[in-house]
């Protein structure tokens, strides 16, 4: 797989490709870059090209994580078994987790290209403004717009699970009591058990 993903840069062609296939929107500065260029001296392009690919890859395993917790939020409400009830939400909540963690790694390896970006700017061919800056500007902006949209997502994915977990709970006490919670009551039964399970531990 590593010698496949070295190969697909070796040349001004394939490195038109792997920009190609990043997929950005960065702007028309960035479309309008002229890759036929890249013949020059390739000034550590081709390893941040790559490093571009692998941030692209981690954002795509993202987006199958919140596919999985659409799932699994969809699962939950044709659950009544309350320990079956309480593995679904371990599993929402391990997602949500392993979310924040790449998110966060996503994060330190942009600050990382940054960082690369500002040293490649004092060697010879590469100062602010020529056609290496401005490509690896164009990228790391690109794919740090895309992190964004993909936590904006995440975000408003997060907020509409736990409104529809509250009125779970909400419906279940009723079914249990009779009696309709308020807010304030929920927001006590789902945080009444140590490991997230509040609600599954009130009703179990």
């Amino acid at each position: 797989m590593n010698d496949l993903m070295t190969k697909s840069f070796t040349s001004s062609v394939d490195l038109k490709k792997s920009m190609a296939d990043l997929d950005l929107e960065a702007g028309p500065e960035y479309d309008n870059i002229q890759m036929q260029n890249l013949q020059q001296p390739d000034h550590n392009l081709t390893s941040f090209l790559h490093e571009a690919e692998l941030v692209k890859q981690e954002m795509n395993s993202i987006r199958e994580t919140l596919t999985h917790l659409q799932s699994a939020n969809q699962e939950s409400k044709t659950l009544h078994n309350a320990d079956a009830l309480k593995s679904n939400r371990r599993r929402i909540n391990g997602d949500i987790v392993t979310v924040l963690k790449k998110a966060k790694a996503i994060k330190s390896r942009l600050e990382e290209m940054d960082r690369a970006n500002a040293e490649s700017c004092r060697l010879s061919g590469c100062k602010q403004g020529t056609l290496v800056d401005r490509t690896r500007t164009a990228v790391a902006n690109g794919l740090r717009k895309k992190l964004k949209e993909l936590m904006m997502d995440f975000q408003l994915l997060r907020q509409r699970l736990m409104t529809e977990y509250k009125e779970t709970v909400g419906r279940r006490y009723f079914t249990v009591t009779g009696e309709q919670p308020d807010d304030e009551l929920i927001e006590k039964i789902i945080s009444s058990g140590t490991d997230g399970q509040g609600g599954e531990e009130f009703f179990s």
